[in-house]
């Protein structure tokens, strides 16, 4: 059988964030053929694929005008996330530069039906604060529209353009949603719940006084609403036992899509709005789903799908006939019979708390060695996508653990502030019982079990290796905490606040933030590290890697820093990739061995 490399894997390609033309010819997308993200446009049918843009940054979103042949788009530099947007126009290609200040973010919110203004939040007033704009694409004029201490998002415009959507963001799991009134700037309705509650988008009606809008404020889990601005009354209309993760509405009001997040995989759910009927499923395989478009005729619905053992494609459902088509098709030269599947499987923590994960095991091993990947947030939540690296490690005869602890989303709001402040140390003992757990495992050996985690999640791989050195053999931390002082007191000053509300505060609670720091009891690692930093980071600094390398260092420890200094909180370029993994893969490997 041909042997293929960690390169064959790495350079496995995805396309993502399609957007339909306002005429409904052309979709535009974003595809890492050239190794990082640019732009793409094809025929609604999938043929005559063109890229657009040729850019050695990754743009970072692409969304066609609502009524002419053009697509904004956004790119920043080197991963420090300082988004500029950008206007191409289709039939020409010239390209418009439309902000300019190089030392503030733009954070795109929506655009008006009429396709004549854009609405973002930036903190260009001083760095700190994200305010609400408008930008006239005709008169080129920007506009401040809020401009209130705090984080903000600019959510969606009302159909006639005079009212905006905006999110007020303490924490993730603590939001508000108010509208305002365009034309006098003034607040019209704000909805804030009663206990630490989130929020989506508007989504609204043509009668611009309606709109529906997900949240979970009273429940454990986000459910959808419609409310009137002028009788200021909330319908409740569908909820689940999970979360809805996404929702959006044909332009004729009649079907709305949502997406049901069910223990890590997405349903697609279309339902006729006039009956709140649902329209036959549509059959595909468990997988994720995202990126929901529909086409300004209301007949077709555009998303992405992916799954463990299928690259990530874009796909389109036509409504009047319920057919579906794949549009993109990645090329794999790998056979796909060799991707493996994961298994769904829940193991108990110290508390008995049922903690979920999927477990992968490689084809006809026994004894295998096992990584065990946290994902970032800590609000986030591993879903089974397509990783071709956790493949290539499968194909090595490698186990791979992925478990959602406490404290990850999709599991209700409940379950996501287990691991708030005082309670942070509870999701690395999750950490502890997984290793139980994988003990009883016929297929694991369980003395050759590594940690791998990026960002949050490199804080979990230097946790565990600093309060639970006996258990894991080696770890990799990519972009990860290693003191949530040093961390706190240097990340960027507009994400401050918005940390310190799920970790602890500098000013009341530095104490427990040194003692929850594997920095402070650096000597009891003792298992071989390895550490993956951008050197443009605007979350977590350089300097969380840094200090902890020069540290272990110091004590005689086997550690390794791989510093990129064209990337930020994490690697989006393949050329860094192809450097860094193969290295990665050869760590494990000796130290795999050598146990």
């Amino acid at each position: 059988m041909q042997e293929f490399t960690i390169n064959n894997y790495l350079e496995i390609k995805r396309s993502a964030a399609p957007s339909f033309s306002f005429d409904r010819t052309k979709i535009a997308y974003l595809h890492n053929e050239t190794g990082t993200f640019q732009l793409y446009l094809m025929n609604v049918d999938g043929t005559n694929i063109e890229q657009l843009t040729f850019y050695q940054e990754p743009l970072s979103f692409a969304a066609f005008s609502p009524v002419k042949n053009e697509i904004l788009f956004g790119m920043a530099e080197g991963g420090n996330e300082k988004t500029q947007f950008y206007l191409l126009n289709v039939e020409t290609r010239q390209i418009k530069q439309l902000t300019t200040n190089l030392n503030a973010m733009h954070r795109l919110g929506s655009w008006t039906r009429d396709g004549t203004t854009i609405s973002y939040a930036s903190n260009i007033t001083n760095g700190t604060d994200f305010h609400i704009y408008t930008l006239n694409l005709e008169t080129e004029k920007e506009t401040c529209v809020y401009n209130q201490p705090g984080w903000h998002e600019a959510l969606s415009f009302s159909p006639d353009g005079t009212k905006i959507g905006i999110a007020k963001i303490t924490s993730i799991s603590q939001q508000e949603l108010f509208i305002i009134d365009l034309l006098t700037k003034e607040e019209i309705y704000r909805i804030k719940g009663k206990e630490k509650s989130q929020y989506g988008s508007p989504i609204w009606l043509n009668n611009n006084r309606e709109f529906y809008f997900i949240h979970n404020d009273g429940t454990d889990f986000m459910n959808i609403h419609l409310f009137n601005l002028e009788t200021k009354q909330f319908t409740p209309l569908l909820s689940f036992n999970w979360d809805i993760e996404g929702a959006t509405l044909t332009r004729d009001n009649n079907h709305l899509a949502l997406l049901i997040n069910e223990e890590g995989y997405s349903i697609l759910k279309i339902y006729e709005t006039a009956t709140w009927k649902e329209l036959p499923s549509l059959s595909f395989p468990k997988g994720i789903t995202n990126s929901l478009s529909w086409s300004k005729n209301s007949t077709h619905l555009a998303f992405t799908f992916e799954s463990a053992t299928k690259p990530c494609d874009i796909w389109t459902w036509n409504k009047e006939t319920n057919e579906t088509k794949q549009l993109t098709f990645t090329k794999i030269n790998i056979p796909l019979e060799t991707f493996i599947e994961p298994q769904l499987i829940r193991y108990p923590s110290f508390d008995d708390l049922s903690i979920p994960a999927f477990l992968y095991l490689p084809k006809n091993k026994t004894n295998a060695p096992a990584l065990v990947t946290i994902h970032g947030g800590p609000e986030g939540q591993y879903t089974p996508n397509f990783t071709p690296l956790f493949q290539y490690f499968l194909s090595k005869g490698y186990a791979i653990i992925a478990p959602n602890v406490r404290g990850s989303t999709g599991y209700g709001k409940k379950y996501l502030a287990l691991d708030d402040r005082e309670k942070r140390m509870d999701s690395v003992k999750d950490l502890e019982y997984l290793h139980i757990y994988l003990q009883q495992v016929k297929e694991i050996d369980s003395n050759k079990v590594a940690l791998w985690g990026g960002s949050y999640g490199g804080f979990m791989v230097l946790a565990g290796l600093t309060f639970q050195p006996d258990l894991w053999v080696a770890g990799v931390d990519i972009v990860g905490i290693s003191n949530f002082v040093t961390f706190l007191q240097n990340t960027s000053p507009y994400r401050r606040a918005l940390r310190e509300e799920e970790y602890g505060s500098l000013e009341k609670d530095k104490k427990f933030l040194e003692s929850i720091s594997p920095f402070n009891f650096i000597e009891q690692i003792k298992s071989p590290l390895m550490i993956i930093h951008g050197s443009n980071d605007p979350r977590v600094p350089l300097t969380e890697a840094e200090q902890i390398h020069h540290k272990l260092k110091e004590l005689g420890r086997d550690v390794q820093l791989l510093v990129y200094p064209d990337e930020g909180h994490g690697l989006a370029k393949l050329k860094n990739r192809l450097d860094a993994y193969p290295k990665v893969a050869e760590f494990l490997e000796k130290h795999f061995e050598i146990i």
